[in-house]
């Protein structure tokens, strides 16, 4: 059975527990799904990297919301890169449904029932590991 790790953030908890219904929705039974919750969007890489010795599949859910300061940029940037980064550097894969959004509108309509972008990353899973 092949183990996947959903690294989560709640800051946006309506929307990520959204995500993670569509995850959970849409995953092969062949999985064995853990949840690992942290307090920010900017957080799932430093603990992605933490599990890497006993995950090599990984889900990235959270929410960066632009606010009206250039902070968006900086994190998204830095969140993207960092994953990145652990997929190369660890030999791992990793699923990116961290949404970058301008307005928290635009996140509840990609974490709707018929537009999940957790879905679209078990689904994913699906097809290049079940």
């Amino acid at each position: 059975m092949n183990k996947v790790a959903v690294v989560y953030s709640d800051y946006y908890s309506d929307i990520t527990n959204n995500l993670i219904a569509g995850v959970k929705n849409t995953i092969n039974e062949s999985f064995k799904l853990s949840f690992y919750k942290v307090p920010g969007s900017w957080d799932i890489v430093y603990k992605t990297n933490t599990l890497t010795n006993d995950y090599k599949i990984f889900i990235a859910a959270g929410v960066i919301c632009k606010g009206e300061t250039d902070h968006y940029e900086y994190i998204s940037n830095a969140v993207a890169n960092g994953l990145i980064n652990l997929t190369i550097n660890k030999e791992i894969y990793i699923a990116n449904c961290i949404l970058n959004v301008h307005t928290l509108g635009q996140a509840n309509d990609r974490s709707s029932i018929t537009n999940n972008k957790g879905s679209e990353a078990a689904e994913v899973i699906n097809l290049l590991f079940a």
